[in-house]
């Protein structure tokens, strides 16, 4: 397969499930249809809709069951109560014709005064080994459920958020080592399936229960959200690296 192929969030999600270590990590995603859309609500209290080649959280419809024939859907922040019936002509409606769907399993995710939150980690293989460059939490923004910048969503430090969420210090690190080490291994096995990638940046949640889950992974990411941050040493770091990898390998 080729770099090109990474824009397509079905051929991660094959890849990064073809390995045994990262396969618990990875929620359930299904090509959208009627079936596996049934099959799917009947198993999660809350599915995501998400197209195969989509970004900056754009075209992500959000189904969440109120009751056994109710179901509430969601795009940005504009959200509807319908019955079983409409569903997927609803859903239907708000696609894009040229584009495939995919069905993944809704992340109860952790909250950070109140809001939904997950991590980006950008690395970079500047040299022979992945570094991670930067690590970051991303923060929803009031009354959405998505973190992207693009839809508000806002910086804050690794290290602050985790003590707010967790309870002890021991969770802390422990969480910690585990994003660390989850995002050198999705590195090293994307880099493998993938020979060529230099660049990856890594959306990871953390759910209320405090477990870990690899939501995407591109290699093109954007680095403005580190630019939020007081300390600027990880932009500068990353800036840095990128110059580096596209006067090198271009």
């Amino acid at each position: 397969m080729s770099i090109r192929d990474l824009r397509r969030k079905m051929v991660i999600t094959e890849a990064l499930t073809s390995h045994s270590s990262l396969r618990k990590y990875v929620p359930e995603s299904r090509w959208f249809n009627a079936k596996n859309l049934s099959e799917m609500l009947n198993r999660y209290s809350t599915v995501f809709i998400k197209p195969d080649t989509g970004c900056q959280g754009n075209g992500i419809i959000r189904v969440k069951r109120i009751s056994k024939k109710r179901f509430q859907i969601c795009i940005d922040r504009n959200c509807r109560k319908i019955q079983q019936e409409d569903l997927l002509p609803a859903i239907r409606k708000k696609m894009r014709s040229s584009s495939s769907y995919l069905i993944q399993r809704g992340i109860d995710l952790a909250r950070y005064k109140g809001r939904p939150i997950d991590f980006r980690i950008l690395l970079q293989k500047p040299r022979k080994h992945w570094e991670i460059s930067g690590r970051v939490v991303r923060v929803a923004a009031s009354g959405r459920f998505l973190t992207n910048w693009h839809k508000g969503g806002h910086a804050a430090t690794v290290e602050k958020v985790l003590k707010r969420v967790l309870d002890r210090k021991s969770k802390i690190s422990r969480i910690d080592r585990q994003l660390d080490r989850l995002s050198r291994t999705m590195a090293e096995v994307l880099d493998r399936r993938f020979p060529g990638i230099r660049e990856l940046g890594l959306d990871i949640a953390l759910d209320r229960s405090g477990l870990l889950w690899i939501l995407e992974a591109n290699t093109g990411p954007a680095y403005f959200l580190f630019k939020e941050l007081k300390d600027k040493s990880m932009y500068k770091r990353i800036r840095r690296n990128h110059k580096y990898i596209k006067r090198v390998y271009s």
